[in-house]
């Protein structure tokens, strides 16, 4: 089947995603935390959250997942420690919101296991940590989709923006690639592996920083579309222009969360895609 997309670009008072009667198979959020990541997903009946934010946004955080109706989260994953990924997880715990399993990278060098704020979650909720790494899946429920891991391949000392966990959503409706705040060390290593990262998604690494997303990554990719999370206020010259031109010549759109006070919406039907802004 042709794959075809669409390009929706709107503004809404109420948002009544993850729970309208005409939703998607596959969806996600791209939350508005600024600078940061906070990603929710569903497939199915299956709803997770990809990294938290930092602290100074849960209640943002907070808001969208009362909007969303998440009153329980199926697993959290957190890409690495940086705390515009993890400032969340503290008040995602307390929240009320049951949290049924945790993933994290496998490699962090920085941080002790124990010390590692995922596993300072799970201890206070009686989960333990599911550690990943290239070659590892986790089924997303009884969906048929499932998290392919890519990377973190091997640890990378000094920088754990590159050893963040790296996954492929592999769907009957089509494939979204989650990058964490994957660098350059990492990228490479990605690409030298001749893992398969063709996808119709891709959720830009590292902010759009010039420190990522290089034409070569770009181009295994192949993406119908882009979005990247981010606040220029907040981390200046991002999405870098480079980065930015090759997407553009590489024929993706592109959506960035801080051109909206909600999220950049994705979804994923029949390999169709079709993403919106949304405003409170």
């Amino acid at each position: 089947m042709k794959r075809k997309l669409v390009r929706r670009v709107v503004c809404a008072a109420a948002c009544l995603l993850f729970c309208g009667a005409a939703r998607a198979e596959v969806e996600f959020l791209a939350v508005s935390v600024g600078k940061g990541d906070a990603l929710l997903l569903r497939v199915g009946d299956y709803i997770c959250l990809i990294d938290t934010g930092k602290a100074e946004a849960e209640e943002q955080l907070a808001r969208v997942l009362e909007r969303c109706g998440v009153k329980a989260l199926d697993a959290v994953f957190l890409t690495h420690t940086d705390k515009d990924h993890t400032g969340g997880m503290k008040w995602l715990r307390k929240s009320g919101i049951e949290i049924r399993a945790i993933y994290a990278s496998r490699y962090h060098p920085e941080v002790k296991d124990k010390k590692h704020p995922a596993a300072k979650a799970a201890k206070k909720l009686d989960l333990e940590v599911n550690w990943l790494s290239a070659g590892d899946e986790v089924a997303l429920g009884e969906t048929g989709a499932v998290f392919r891991v890519v990377a973190p391949l091997q640890p990378f000392e000094g920088n754990d923006d590159d050893n963040s966990l790296v996954m492929m959503l592999d769907s009957p409706d089509g494939r979204i690639l989650f990058t964490g705040d994957m660098e350059y060390q990492e990228e490479l290593t990605l690409l030298a592996s001749g893992a398969d990262l063709k996808c119709d998604v891709l959720k830009v690494p590292n902010h759009g920083d010039s420190d990522a997303c290089g034409a070569s990554l770009i181009a295994a990719c192949s993406p119908k579309v882009a979005v990247i999370s981010t606040d220029r206020e907040e981390k200046p010259d991002t999405p870098d222009k480079n980065v930015l031109k090759n997407l553009d010549r590489a024929g993706c759109v592109t959506y960035v969360t801080e051109n909206c006070s909600f999220g950049v919406h994705v979804r994923l039907e029949e390999g169709r895609v079709s993403t919106e802004y949304v405003s409170w």
